[in-house]
């Protein structure tokens, strides 16, 4: 039987921010002897956000921690000599200029540190590019979770941490339920650990997209030989898109283009079907396929063939 866990309850960013406070408290040489397993974790922690900043780890004498230091979610200020900026984001993503903000306040109010900026990432999202661009090293769920596992493995039994550990391996565990689930039964987490996996092999983003009739979860990518046409997943649903820029007949140009591509589509057996909706727009929707998923015989996905079949469009479009 599954056991009650804070963080089914403590779901807020500002709960999260309390939890890797409270471990990197753990990383001060004098806990050692408190809670060597748990003081271990934590250093260990500390340690892989100087490693991907590519900085040799200094032993803990001193750690000053501030939670929402001038909008920043953690700021840990190391031996008087490291700055840890910590942007916490749980289901959400970065916006406007934040990142490059948050690191002009820490270096105006602590000028001579050294800056380790890390954007710490519990969920998933479809690309980390204005993150990277903004000096902040990615800290996503599989690099904590290999902490986590290391810490409980040597022996670190606090309540607090192992609720925190469980709560990320469920979260893992439902984004890979696209594995384990049958394609009817997949929610928005499984369709996230989906679309993950086809970046693999195409050049795509992924997220949710709103509209009025309640919205989707959608992978969407460019076609190969010609770039106006793009390929849209709407979960179990494949369209394929026309961009219409400075097209006067709007309506004419998208019977055309529908036209062109059911003939592509016959000739290459694609099983491509008038849009059950058609609509005039700079961006249109000019066929569809609704089953374009191909699974076992026990209704679970069969990646493999999924992915040949996702190419075959790649390919002839």
């Amino acid at each position: 039987m599954e056991k009650p866990n804070l963080f089914e309850f403590a779901t807020s960013e500002l709960s999260q921010d309390a939890f890797l406070c409270w471990l990197l408290s753990w990383s001060k040489e004098h806990y050692r002897s408190i809670d060597k397993s748990l003081y271990e974790s934590a250093v260990d922690f500390v340690s892989m956000m100087f490693n991907v900043h590519s900085l040799a780890v200094p032993t803990i004498q001193k750690i000053e921690i501030t939670r929402q230091f001038k909008g920043l979610d953690v700021l840990a200020i190391i031996n008087d000599a490291y700055a840890i900026l910590i942007e916490d984001k749980t289901f959400t993503k970065n916006h406007s200029n934040q990142l490059k903000r948050y690191r002009k306040a820490v270096e105006r109010a602590h000028p001579n540190k050294i800056q380790l900026p890390i954007y710490y990432k519990i969920a998933d999202q479809s690309h980390y590019h204005s993150v990277v661009d903004a000096g902040y090293f990615p800290f996503t769920r599989d690099r904590m979770l290999e902490i986590l596992r290391k810490g409980r493995k040597n022996g670190v039994s606090h309540p607090i941490y192992l609720d925190y550990f469980a709560h990320l391996e469920k979260i893992e565990n439902k984004i890979n339920g696209y594995k384990t689930k049958t394609v009817i039964d997949w929610d928005g987490f499984a369709w996230q650990g989906f679309y993950k996996e086809l970046q693999s092999y195409f050049k795509g983003n992924w997220g949710y997209v709103s509209n009025p009739r309640g919205g989707f979860w959608g992978f969407w990518w460019k076609a190969q030989k010609n770039k106006k046409y793009y390929l849209q997943l709407e979960q179990q649903v494949l369209r394929v898109k026309i961009e219409a820029e400075d097209v006067r007949d709007l309506k004419e140009f998208r019977n055309r283009e529908m036209e062109s591509i059911l003939l592509v589509s016959e000739e290459h057996g694609l099983l491509l079907q008038k849009p059950s909706r058609l609509s005039i727009g700079k961006t249109m929707s000019i066929a569809q396929r609704p089953d374009y998923i191909q699974t076992q015989e026990n209704g679970l996905i069969d990646m493999d063939k999924t992915i040949e079949e996702l190419k075959k469009f790649e390919m002839n479009f």
